[in-house]
């Protein structure tokens, strides 16, 4: 999207049509995900964004069993899943799946969750996520969820295991693109003004993907890859 140089002063009626993405996410997605990749301190020039408290905080866990039957194996861990969803609500956490939109598991689907190999011979497992709202600390949403991972009992020779750090996640990003371009308009009016009353300023890159990574211990990044250009009118 490529704004003119008078353009730029009617960006906020416009909100509505550049609120549009080709993500349409709506969903709980991860900060680490895919998008999360990018690095907006190395960017060229010095990027207007959102930064906001993350939605919540999640663990990865595996669900694993090593008896010798496989049959047995994946009866054990199904037991030990359906135990956890049982006691989530009243530990005040939730199971989700996914490597990047989020799904909550539930009675209903948890048969559904995929089976890998474990490390060893002889071993199943089921990977998911513990996932804890953030209210306050950090620290907060580790301590529910350590304990919720010591209250779920074990089932004959199956274990829940955490299985590297917690990180953070948010709701339907895409709802902060109108605030994001608020900004990136202001900044860049600010910018021309500095030039003087002959000078305008162009934008591109509206309609990008936005962009997010996690920016402290409890709150995410967010910006759309715009550039702007200032240059005289007429």
């Amino acid at each position: 999207m490529r704004i003119g140089l008078l353009g730029i002063a009617l960006i906020a009626g416009a909100l509505p049509a550049m609120a549009q993405d080709n993500s349409n996410i709506q969903g709980e997605v991860v900060v680490t995900g895919q998008r999360a990749s990018a690095d907006y301190l190395s960017d060229e020039q010095t990027v207007v964004g959102l930064r906001r408290p993350a939605d919540s905080a999640i663990q990865p866990v595996k669900f694993t069993s090593d008896s010798r039957d496989e049959a047995v194996r994946k009866r054990e861990i199904h037991a030990m899943i359906e135990a956890a969803i049982r006691r989530a609500d009243a530990a005040g956490v939730e199971l989700v799946t996914g490597e990047f939109e989020l799904t909550k598991v539930t009675a209903a689907n948890y048969r559904d969750l995929a089976f890998s190999g474990g490390g060893r011979p002889d071993t199943s497992e089921i990977s998911v996520f513990v996932k804890a709202k953030l209210a306050g600390s950090v620290g907060s949403a580790q301590s529910r969820i350590d304990n919720f991972i010591k209250a779920v009992p074990a089932e004959g020779r199956a274990l829940m295991e955490r299985r590297g750090g917690i990180t953070l996640t948010i709701i339907n990003p895409d709802q902060y693109r109108p605030e994001i371009v608020k900004l990136v308009a202001a900044e860049a009016l600010k910018t021309a003004g500095a030039f003087g009353s002959d000078y305008g300023v162009e934008v591109a890159g509206l309609n990008e993907q936005l962009i997010w990574a996690q920016a402290s211990a409890t709150e995410v990044f967010l910006y759309i890859p715009y550039r702007f250009t200032v240059r005289p009118k007429g």
